[in-house]
């Protein structure tokens, strides 16, 4: 889908929206000059308590430090499914923010976990569905994917085949349902909602058409030993790494590039045959788990994949290297690169600071 036109719109029009829809005005602050709006991720107690679309349209999940940032949100109901009521809910906003003209300057969206396949979703489709409601869709420069679900997550697999499956053993269930906050052993498949759409096959088949919006990816390898025997390759103990790095096919990588580990060494390791198009592996954490990469929370040094490229946003990132010589054997030995200064700073805020350098 391609970039549209700037368009001036009246306010008269969104504010006979606004007490339906329930989306403030956030914030002032912006991402290289555009409004920043947010998609939030998986939400457990949705599953066991659907929200009604006015607390769908009215709460707040994204962490703090983006809120501050944000001029306004798209928020969906975990219970639902991504083709159904979710995109109904998106619409719902999406059709505010155009009557606001939220965007006429282009907007930058900022997504956390299963908000990039929501994301994906809505994008493929909002040109269609403003459009049709004779709105202007929405001007989006790029999308930063936290931590992103879109390729899917095998524990979500895991949970699909449990919900129909007797057979499973006791401490896969209790596993895997603890990751969804749900007894899989009481659980049928019409109870999980938006989980069946992060099944892997099923997440890879939805909106996979090609468009001109980069999406910038930030993906952790920390998180909980006892869930990672269950998710293919590294991952943040939620979701794998060839979903969050955007990698073309759901294989077992061990990073977002063929040249640098997680933990920032250079060197040969197991990283994606290809990327999804327009995806762009950006940076790395070793210790972050699924929350975390997007938290305002430090976690230790972080590494860049891709840096120096423009599109539509610079990613220029300084970096540091650092040795540690082979005799240091109770250290991780060889040549490193960091993000500089990134050991006391979270993930955000150096995305945050560097996009708007």
């Amino acid at each position: 889908m391609k970039r549209l036109n700037k368009v001036k719109l009246l306010g008269f029009a969104a504010a006979s929206v606004l007490a339906a829809t329930g989306t403030p005005n956030i914030a002032q602050a912006q991402v290289a000059g555009h409004n920043v709006i947010l998609v939030h991720g998986f939400q457990f107690s949705d599953l066991k308590e659907k929200p009604s679309d006015q607390e769908v349209y009215d709460r707040q999940l994204i962490p703090q430090f983006w809120q501050d940032r944000a001029e306004g949100r798209l928020g969906w109901s975990s219970a639902e499914r991504v083709e159904g009521r979710i995109s109904e809910q998106v619409f719902e906003q999406a059709k505010q923010l155009s009557m606001q003209g939220t965007c006429v300057d282009g907007c930058v969206l900022v997504t956390h976990s299963t908000g990039d396949l929501v994301t994906r979703y809505f994008l493929e489709n909002q040109e269609t569905w403003l459009m049709n409601a004779g709105l202007e869709p929405l001007d989006i420069i790029a999308v930063l994917d936290f931590a992103g679900a879109g390729g899917g997550t095998e524990l979500a697999s895991l949970a699909v085949n449990i919900a129909s499956n007797a057979s499973i053993p006791d401490w896969i269930k209790q596993a895997v349902g603890g990751a969804f906050g749900l007894d899989l052993s009481q659980a049928d498949i019409s109870d999980l909602g938006v989980v069946q759409d992060l099944n892997v096959s099923k997440a890879r088949t939805l909106a996979m058409t090609p468009n001109d919006i980069p999406h910038l990816r930030f993906a952790g390898n920390g998180g909980n030993v006892l869930i990672k025997p269950l998710i293919l390759g590294s991952d943040d103990a939620t979701v794998p790494a060839h979903s969050s790095c955007g990698a073309s096919a759901p294989e077992a990588i061990e990073s977002c590039a063929n040249s640098v580990s997680f933990t920032g060494k250079l060197t040969s390791v197991n990283g994606p045959d290809g990327l999804l198009y327009n995806h762009y592996p950006v940076l790395m954490s070793n210790k972050a788990d699924h929350g975390q990469v997007i938290r305002d929370e430090a976690t230790g040094p972080v590494t860049y994949v891709y840096n120096g490229f423009d599109v539509g946003l610079r990613v220029d990132f300084e970096a540091e290297y650092k040795s540690v010589p082979w005799w240091q054997f109770w250290r991780e030995t060889g040549n490193f690169r960091f993000v500089s200064d990134s050991a006391d700073r979270s993930v955000s805020s150096l995305v945050y600071d560097t996009l708007n350098n």
